[in-house]
C-alpha cells in the first residue's frame, strides 16, 4: 500500500473521524472562551487522542463457518453470515454476496445425503467458497474504513467495493457451474472449476486461505 492510501485510509477511519469530531467540539468551545486559555488550547489534542483510544475502529463479521460435513450449519452459517453485514456494506455489495450464497447453496447436497468427504474435489471446491473465500473476502473488506473502500481505487482503477463485488460475481458464477457440473456428473468440470478458483483467488487484492488440490490450472483468458 503506497502512502498516500495509507494517509486516505486513516483520514477516512471511523476512529480518526470521530475523534477530529471532538477535537472540533473542544476547539469551538475554545473559541467561545469555554474554557480559555492555556486549558482550552490543550483540550483540543487531548480530546482527539481520547476519542482516537476510545472509539473503535472498523470490523470484520465475526464469524467462521467450521464444518462443511454439515449441511444444516452450512446453509445456517451463510444466512447468518448475510445478516451480520446488513446496513453495514453497499446495496451492491449485499445483493453481490446475497446472490454469491444463493449459488453456494446451490451446491449442497439435500440435508443428510452421504457422500460427502474430505478429499472429493467437489467438496473442497464448496468448502474453500462457503468456508474461506467469502467470510474472509468480507472481512478484509470490512476492516477499510467505508469511505476509503467506496471511493479509493485500489486495483485497476477500481475501488475496493468494485473488486469485491467482481469476486462475488465471479464467484456465483462457478458456483451455479458447479452445480449444474454436480448434476451431470461431469468430474472434469468440477476440477477445472476448483482449479480455476484457487489460482484466480491466489492473487486476489483479498488474501484467503488456498486449498491444496495437487494440480495447477492455467487460464489463457488472462494471459
Amino acid at each position: 500500500m503506497t502512502l498516500g492510501r495509507r494517509a486516505l485510509r486513516f483520514l477516512y477511519s471511523r476512529k480518526n473521524i470521530g475523534a477530529s469530531l471532538l477535537a472540533l467540539g473542544a476547539a469551538a468551545l475554545f473559541v467561545l472562551g469555554l474554557p480559555g486559555g492555556l486549558i482550552g488550547a490543550a483540550a483540543i489534542p487531548v480530546l482527539y487522542a481520547v476519542g482516537y483510544v476510545l472509539i473503535p475502529g472498523e470490523r470484520g463479521v465475526a464469524l467462521t463457518l467450521m464444518n462443511a460435513n454439515d449441511v444444516y450449519h452450512m446453509k445456517q452459517g451463510l444466512n447468518d453470515l448475510v445478516y451480520s453485514v446488513r446496513f453495514r456494506v453497499a446495496n451492491d455489495v449485499m445483493a453481490a454476496l446475497e446472490d454469491t450464497v444463493a449459488a453456494v447453496t446451490l451446491t449442497l447436497p439435500t440435508d443428510g445425503s452421504p457422500g460427502m468427504t474430505a478429499i472429493d474435489p467437489t467438496v473442497m471446491l464448496i468448502r474453500a467458497t462457503a468456508l474461506h473465500y467469502v467470510p474472509e473476502a468480507l472481512n478484509t473488506y470490512l476492516a477499510l474504513p467505508r469511505m476509503y473502500a467506496e471511493r479509493v481505487p485500489v486495483q485497476d482503477g477500481k475501488t475496493a467495493r468494485d473488486v469485491l463485488i467482481d469476486q462475488f460475481h465471479l464467484i456465483a458464477g462457478k458456483m451455479r457451474e458447479t452445480a449444474s457440473a454436480m448434476y451431470h456428473n461431469d468430474a472434469d468440470q468440477l476440477l477445472a472449476n476448483a482449479r480455476f478458483l484457487q489460482e484466480r483467488f491466489a492473487d486476489s487484492n483479498f488474501k484467503v486461505p488456498v486449498v491444496d488440490l495437487g494440480y495447477s490450472y492455467h487460464d489463457n483468458s488472462r494471459a
